[in-house]
Order: C-alpha cells, then sequence, then structure tokens
C-alpha cells in the first residue's frame, strides 16, 4: 500500500516532524511517497531511516491508499490539485492554526495507518465547484474548487455589478466589491468572514454571498447545488479577479462567467471521533468566555 505526503514548502524544524510522521507509515509496512514541493527545500539536510519516492504533479497516484497534507487548510487545497483528478482520499495533518477541512493531530496517525491496513477506512464525498467563461478559462488545467469560487473588483476603488441568472432567469444584478459562491465546505471560509450562514459539510445546496453590498437588502442566499449559475460582471475597470480557493487569476470584465456543482467531487478519510460539531466549537470558541 502506498500512501503519499504533501506540503507547502518547509523548514528543518517541520521536516524533522514530517520523518517521524512517515515512519509511523514505514513501520506499518506502507510505501512512502513525498511530493516533490515538501522534498525539494529540505532532501540534502535529511537522512531517511526508510526508502521513499518522490512524485510530481504530472504523476499518476490512483494507486494511492491515501494523501496526507501536512499543514493547514490552504496546504489541503493545494494537496486537492493531486489528489481529485486520480480519487485518492486526502486527510490532512493539522499544522495550521484555523482547520475547518478534515484533519488530525499526527498522535492519531498510528489508528489511521491500523484502519487502512484492515480495509476499514471509511471515506467522505465534499462538492466540487466548476466554472466556464466565455473567453479562454484560465483554470482550465484545474477547474474545481472545494470552497468557493470568487468574483471580485481589482486595482480600482470603484464598485463592480454582476448581473446573476439562475437556470436562465434573472435574480439580480449585486453591486458591490464582488460575489461569492461557496460550496457547503466553503461556507466557514471567505463567505462566513462576508455575513454568509454555515452549512453542515454533507449538505446539499450552494451559498451566494455578496461582497460589501452597495444596498444593505442584498443578503446572502443558499440555492439550491444543481442550479445553473451565469455570471455576467460589468464596471469600469478592464479586469476582474476571479479566484478558485486560493487560486486566483485577473480576467477581462466583459464576459460570460458559468458557475456549477461538478461532477468531480473531493474524498476525505473520516477518522473516528473527530467531528463538525467538534470543530465549530473549537475553532470558533462557542461557549468559551474569552474575557478570562
Amino acid at each position: 500500500m502506498k500512501v503519499g505526503f504533501h506540503a507547502l514548502p518547509v523548514h528543518k524544524i517541520q521536516a524533522q516532524v514530517i520523518e517521524e510522521i512517515a515512519s509511523v507509515f514505514s513501520v506499518k509496512g506502507f510505501q512512502i511517497w513525498f511530493s516533490s514541493t515538501l522534498m525539494k527545500p529540505v532532501e540534502k539536510s535529511l537522512t531517511l531511516p526508510f526508502s521513499y519516492s518522490v512524485f510530481s504533479m504530472e504523476d499518476d497516484i490512483s494507486s494511492f491508499s491515501l494523501l496526507l497534507s501536512l499543514g493547514g487548510d490552504g496546504t489541503i487545497l493545494d494537496s486537492l490539485l493531486y489528489a481529485v483528478p486520480h480519487h485518492v482520499p486526502l486527510l490532512g495533518v493539522n499544522f495550521g492554526r484555523m482547520g475547518f477541512l478534515p484533519n488530525i493531530i499526527s498522535s492519531k496517525l498510528t489508528e489511521v495507518a491500523a484502519i487502512l491496513q484492515e480495509g476499514q477506512a471509511e471515506i467522505i464525498e465534499r462538492s466540487l465547484l466548476e466554472i466556464e467563461l466565455s473567453e479562454e478559462n484560465p483554470f482550465r488545467s484545474h477547474n474545481f474548487a472545494l470552497n468557493e469560487v470568487s468574483i471580485t473588483k481589482k486595482d480600482t476603488a470603484s464598485m463592480i455589478t454582476i448581473q446573476t441568472y439562475l437556470n436562465g432567469e434573472f435574480l439580480n444584478e449585486f453591486w458591490g466589491d464582488g460575489l461569492i459562491v461557496s460550496t457547503p465546505t466553503g461556507s466557514t471560509g471567505y463567505s462566513l468572514s462576508c455575513g454568509g450562514p454555515i452549512l453542515w459539510p454533507q449538505s446539499k445546496g450552494l451559498v451566494l454571498t455578496p461582497v460589501s453590498p452597495h444596498n444593505l437588502s442584498m443578503r446572502p442566499i443558499v440555492l439550491p447545488h444543481d442550479v445553473g449559475l451565469r455570471l455576467l460582471p460589468k464596471g469600469r475597470q478592464h479586469k476582474i479577479m476571479i479566484s478558485m480557493d486560493s487560486r486566483s487569476r485577473s480576467v477581462t470584465i466583459n464576459q460570460a462567467i458559468s458557475i456549477k456543482t461538478s461532477a468531480k467531487v473531493a474524498l476525505f478519510l473520516n477518522v473516528p471521533g473527530s467531528s463538525f460539531s467538534q470543530i465549530l466549537r473549537e475553532k470558533l470558541f462557542w461557549g468559551k468566555d474569552l474575557r478570562n
């Protein structure tokens, strides 16, 4: 069985922790694979007590039993670029601060290795978004987002307007700094910071959240998951910013943008004892008096 490890560029102290984590799986007989992004900065300084291989984004990793993302939520989003095209389950080992996405602490990895060996791993699905542009699509190579697609103004203080259609029917023209289309997973991200609601990750829906709307009556809207969105951004500027999770591109403003739930899904390993309720309580400090 093969287990992959991915992290954004790391320093020597983190590399030592990663070595300890990989050793847990090596002792259990797993083949260890590190991403080139993880290994390049630290490979010369490490003397690993086990053999390993290195993979890149261009490689076929469909034979992996699991891809471990070592970092925070941003690292998980980057790991999805490797995992989603090859239908590989993903699990985050949290080195970050917030960590709303499925993740565990390193002390539970022995349990994870045993679950994989016994063939008792429970895999959960998270929905993804995809977009199409009437002109060239800069996200074509990885045209999916786990959290959100956002359309925002760029390099100007002027507002943009976004005409929004649901399955061909006109909904509204949003005035402001932009618009966020969020999945249930992404409802605790950018959308939440702009006043959007929290959706349970397994719920079926999309959230449409205005960014700094000109009219205060423009409120976040929860839509059916199978709705087709067509957005027509307009404004004084020539460029706007489109972001899919942490990937942002500048595009010409006057072109149609279609957004829908993707046929692809993100797969995550579900570890017993971890729940979304617990994550919300811990990360949002519910029920805690922070004055003391």
